[in-house]
C-alpha cells in the first residue's frame, strides 16, 4: 500500500473512531435520561390519587429539565444542533445549521413526520422552546406523535405547553369548524389570515427571546397554503416567515409534501430555504438525501430504515461535500 493510501485510511479510521466516540457518549447521555424518566413514571405509576399523579407528574417534567442534557448552550453563529436522529447529524457533519430554515420534503408516510417529531422532542430536552404551527394536524395528535417519540406519557408534553417550553399556533380547528384542542394556543381564524400568522409569530417570539438566547420551530405544513393563493403570493409569504425566524436565531423545519403540484413550486421553495432534507420511495424502499445544506458527508441518495418512531440511514461516504 503506498503511503498516501494508507494516510487517507488512517483519516477515515480516525473519523470513524470520533463518529463512536460520540455515539458512546451520547449513549451514556440517553441512559442517564432513561433512567431518570422511568424513575419518575414508576413514581407517577404508583401514586395512589389523582392528586398525586398530577404533582408527580410536575416533578417529572422539573427531573427531566434539570438533567445534564438540558444546558442550553450559549449562542454561536456557527453552532450546529442536532436533529434528534444520529444518522442524521452525522450526514450533516454534526447537526442541522442554527439558525437557519429547512424544508423536510417527500411523499405521504415517508419518515419526514418522524425526523420532524425527532427534532421537536430533541429540543425540549435540551430545554429550548419549540413552536409548532399546525395547518393540517389536530394539535392532540401532535402532542401524542412528540410524546411517543420521546417515550413518555402524553401529560408530560402537556406539562411543557404549561410551561412555555412548547407552544402552538392553531390554523387547522377553524378550517374543521371545530374548537382547538389546546387552551394556550394561538388560534388563527384561516389559512387565508396570513397577516394574522405572521403577526402572532412575531409575538410569540418576542416573548420567547426574552427569556430563552434562541428557538426552535416545526412548520405542518406548507403544503395546506400551496392550493390557496397564487404563486407569487404563497413564495413572497414564505419568504417572509422564514427571513424573520433566521434574523432572529431560529432553527425552522417545514414539512412538505410531494406529488400534489407543480415542480416548480417545491423548487422555487427549496430555493428560498438554506436547504432540503427530500425523501422518495422507490418500490418497498425509502430513500433520503440533503440538498443545498454546505458541509454534508454526502449528496447522494442513502436508504432509511424504518425503526418505530425514529429511522437509521444505510452507509455513506465518509467523502466531505461542500
Amino acid at each position: 500500500m503506498e503511503k498516501t493510501d494508507l494516510g487517507i485510511k488512517i483519516s477515515e479510521l480516525q473519523q470513524i473512531k470520533e463518529a463512536l466516540d460520540k455515539q458512546i457518549k451520547a449513549a451514556e447521555e440517553k441512559r442517564k435520561e432513561i433512567e431518570t424518566l422511568l424513575e419518575s413514571m414508576v413514581k407517577i405509576e404508583n401514586a395512589k390519587t389523582p392528586e398525586q399523579k398530577v404533582i408527580m407528574v410536575k416533578s417529572a417534567i422539573e427531573a427531566v429539565k434539570s438533567s445534564e442534557t438540558m444546558n442550553i448552550p450559549r449562542v454561536r453563529n456557527d453552532m450546529k444542533i442536532s436533529s434528534g436522529i444520529p444518522k442524521v447529524d452525522q450526514m450533516l457533519l454534526g447537526g442541522m445549521p442554527n439558525p437557519s430554515n429547512i424544508v423536510l420534503f417527500g411523499a405521504p408516510f415517508t419518515s419526514k413526520d418522524a425526523l420532524g417529531n425527532n427534532f421537536v422532542a430533541n429540543s425540549l430536552k435540551e430545554n429550548v422552546p419549540v413552536i409548532i404551527v399546525s395547518a393540517d394536524r389536530d394539535i392532540d395528535q401532535i402532542k401524542y406523535d412528540i410524546a411517543i417519540t420521546m417515550g413518555v406519557d402524553p401529560e408530560i408534553v402537556d406539562g411543557f405547553e404549561d410551561d412555555g417550553l412548547i407552544r402552538f399556533v392553531d390554523i387547522y380547528s377553524k378550517s374543521i369548524q371545530a374548537p382547538s384542542s389546546s387552551k394556550k394556543a394561538i388560534v388563527i381564524d384561516g389559512i387565508s389570515n396570513l397577516s394574522l400568522l405572521l403577526k402572532s409569530m412575531e409575538s410569540l417570539e418576542a416573548d420567547i427571546l426574552r427569556s430563552y438566547p434562541y428557538y426552535r420551530m416545526l412548520f405542518i405544513s406548507l403544503t395546506a397554503f400551496i392550493p390557496q393563493f397564487e404563486d407569487k403570493i404563497t413564495m413572497k409569504f414564505i419568504q417572509q416567515l422564514t427571513q424573520k425566524r433566521k434574523a432572529n436565531r431560529c432553527t425552522a423545519l417545514y414539512l412538505l409534501e410531494d406529488g400534489l403540484f407543480d415542480q416548480k413550486v417545491s423548487e422555487t421553495i427549496s430555493y428560498i430555504m438554506d436547504g432540503t432534507i427530500e425523501f422518495k420511495l422507490v418500490n418497498s424502499k425509502q430513500y433520503m438525501r440533503v440538498i443545498g445544506l454546505p458541509n454534508v458527508r454526502t449528496r447522494e441518495w442513502v436508504e432509511v430504515y424504518n425503526n418505530n418512531h425514529t429511522f437509521d440511514l444505510g452507509s455513506f461516504s465518509l467523502e466531505r461535500v461542500r
